[in-house]
């Protein structure tokens, strides 16, 4: 499901002060287009707004996006973590992963599954933000229910 402007817009302090260059509702256009980041706003960065901080980061798409190209709707993911196995860059780097397993929290990994759903570790890791590119698709092509996608 897209993700709304008020949702967001309601996350701001709403003083539409300016400090960032626009008003809140503005601002919270800019977030979703990926103009600019929660911090951009410095009231956001105050303590009294540290949990709506975190909420907009949890909402917001990260840079990872960018980096990757990789989509993920957490509504469709099972976290059947196939495309944590067929990716080749996870399975250089765990022998549980090259066996058909999940990665182990403490090794390095590209995607993993956290919570129920895949989560894209380590952006810089894929293949597909390396200098050049490589342009993999495993994940993408190997995904039963169609959560993952690229930009």
């Amino acid at each position: 499901m897209p993700l709304s402007l008020i949702e967001v817009y309601n996350l701001l302090p709403r003083t539409n002060c300016k400090r960032c260059g626009t008003v809140c509702m503005g601002f919270a256009a800019r977030l979703i287009a990926g103009e600019a980041k929660p911090e951009d706003c410095p009231l956001l960065v105050e303590p009294a707004y540290h949990d709506n901080l975190q909420q907009l980061h949890s909402l917001l798409p990260s840079g990872d996006k960018e980096l990757t190209g990789l989509i993920i709707d957490g509504d469709r993911c099972t976290g059947c973590g196939i495309c944590v196995v067929v990716c080749e860059e996870n399975r250089l780097m765990s022998d549980e992963v090259l066996y058909g397993k999940g990665g182990r929290y403490g090794e390095d990994a590209v995607l993993r599954v956290e919570d129920g759903r895949v989560k894209l570790v380590d952006a810089k890791r894929c293949k597909r933000a390396f200098r050049p590119p490589e342009f993999c698709r495993a994940c993408v092509d190997h995904c039963p229910t169609g959560a993952l996608d690229l930009a």
